[in-house]
């Protein structure tokens, strides 16, 4: 599976409409970054500083699963993210349905997807998030809010990119060691 053959991301109606998204190139299996990726509750263990909690109601990657995560911002404001995954085609695709508040209040809610393809030097990595204001901004206040969006979002996914090679990396040792032990 390619990115070109998931469905479009659907924009929830409502509000303001923010596009955000990130491409990542991880060195190692894919198999073994969807399963990084997929435990959300894990994210606070390799995401640091972001990911400041994270608590799942089901230890499965699979649709339905929740979780509910607390996240540092670059800016003077904290994210919480309610999110549910609702698409799983392993080791490709991760969807998720997200319901997010900044600093506790102004909902926002949207999909998010993870695609994940195979290619020479690795797994490339490709975040897609169409996150959506309850409620309209006044236009100037809209376009800071996207330009500060932008820059949390590619700050948190540097951090992001560097904790998930070093679990990669991690896990793929822990693997090499265990069959060369076997």
């Amino acid at each position: 599976m390619t990115i070109a053959d998931s469905a479009p991301l659907v924009v929830p109606p409502k509000g303001d409409v923010y596009r955000l998204g990130h491409r990542w190139l991880i060195k190692g299996p894919i198999d073994v970054v969807f399963d990084v990726l997929g435990r959300a509750r894990d994210y606070p263990t390799w995401w640091v500083p972001c990911f400041m909690s994270a608590e799942s109601d089901n230890a499965e990657v699979a649709v339905g699963a929740r979780s509910h995560l607390r996240v540092r911002a670059k800016l003077p404001y904290e994210l919480v993210w309610d999110i549910t995954l609702v698409e799983v085609d392993r080791p490709y695709v991760l969807t998720v349905d997200t319901i997010l508040r900044l600093s506790g209040r102004f909902p926002m809610l949207g999909p998010i997807r993870y695609s994940l393809t195979e290619v020479p030097e690795g797994v490339e990595v490709v975040n897609e998030q169409i996150i959506v204001a309850e409620r309209h901004l006044p236009r100037l206040l809209r376009a800071l809010a996207q330009r500060a969006f932008a820059y949390n979002h590619d700050w948190a996914f540097r951090i992001g990119g560097r904790g998930l090679q070093r679990k990669v990396d991690e896990l793929v040792a822990a693997r090499t060691a265990s069959h060369a032990a076997a």
